[in-house]
This record gives structure tokens, sequence and C-alpha cells, in this order.
């Protein structure tokens, strides 16, 4: 982990990995404690960034890094897709991490659902850029959301669970909570 950090610290943070490597990037990051480095991933707003497709206009995930410029245009277009799951994959670490809708492996298909949103963390030379959340899901038992936003030292959530389904809803610095079918409102305090 740590020749990793220090690998993306010596590109300044952008991102060097292809199909294979990008999908696995922040949810590694996270698994093993480098959350604060996925979030400063996912922010980076120059070339090659996620944020730099969209600054460039894209609303989808391109095949390509730099698929399209301002200042240049269309790349190859020969390959290049402008909807391409592997660089598009952060969005399934956006839902499960910073939103913290998760499955439950032991029941699956969201009968019973895991809410553990994973704020980003201030540290001494980053803001934090991203204060709230919005994000819901349709399952077949009808819609899941999590809603979160920071407040000073305060976290807020706000859950929606459909009917016929419960969820353990597990906060930062908090132990897990069951909660049934419903809307449901929290607000923790946090350290540092």
């Amino acid at each position: 982990m740590n020749r990793l950090v220090k690998d993306l610290e010596k590109r300044k943070w952008h991102l060097s990995t292809g199909f294979v490597g990008t999908p696995l990037l922040a949810p590694v990051l996270t698994k093993f404690g480098r959350k604060d480095i996925a979030y400063k991933l996912l922010l980076q707003e120059t070339y090659p960034s996620w944020l730099y497709s969209i600054l460039q206009g894209a609303t989808t995930m391109w095949e390509r890094w730099n698929s399209y410029t301002k200042a240049e245009g269309f790349g190859d277009v020969s390959m290049n897709s402008f909807n391409h799951y592997a660089y598009g994959a952060i969005g399934e670490w956006m839902y499960n991490t910073v939103a913290g809708l998760e499955l439950d492996p032991e029941n699956p298909g969201y009968k019973h659902i895991i809410i553990r949103p994973q704020p980003q963390t201030k540290t001494k030379e980053d803001k934090v850029k991203i204060a709230w959340v919005k994000c819901e899901l349709m399952t077949r038992y009808g819609k899941v959301s999590s809603n979160w936003k920071l407040k000073g030292k305060k976290f807020f959530s706000s859950v929606e669970i459909p009917a016929n389904t419960t969820a353990t809803v597990i906060l930062p610095g908090q132990k897990p909570k069951e909660v049934g079918a419903g809307k449901w409102e929290f607000m923790v305090g946090l350290r540092g």
C-alpha cells in the first residue's frame, strides 16, 4: 500500500491505470485505510483524472482519459467509447463508499441493506470538497436512499428503506443500528 501511495504521489495524484487497474484503485485504497487518497484521486481536476473528463464536457465516463479535449477536440475515434465501464467504475465506489449503499452478501437482492457512508475526512493539505451526498437506488422492493451532509463537526444522515426489507446503518464512529422499512434520520458528532 505504501508503494502504491508513493507512486500516486510521484504522479501528483493523477491516474496512470488502465482498464484492469482503474476499477480496483479506489476500493483497494479504501479497504486498506487510505480512503483519503481515493477521495484525492476522485477530486483531481487535471489530466488524467475523472474530473478532467467532466470539465471537458463529459456526462459519461470515456474509454480514454483524453477522448475529447476543448483544446484538441476528439482523439482517435477508432478506439473511443464515450460510455465505458472501466473508468466509469468509480461510480460503483461512489455508491458503495461515498453514499454507503452496500449489498449484504448474506441477503442478496437488497432484502437486507447495509448503509455505511464514508465521508471525506479533512487532512492538513485538503479541504473537504464533498460536504453532502444524495443517492438513491431502485431495488425490486422499492427505493433505497442514503443522503448525508457535513455541517461543522456534525454528520447528518437520512436513509429510506423500502417495505419488506431491513437495513444495518453504520455511521462514522458509531455502532451499527438495525432498522426496518421507513425513513430514518440520524445525527452524530465527528472527531477531529
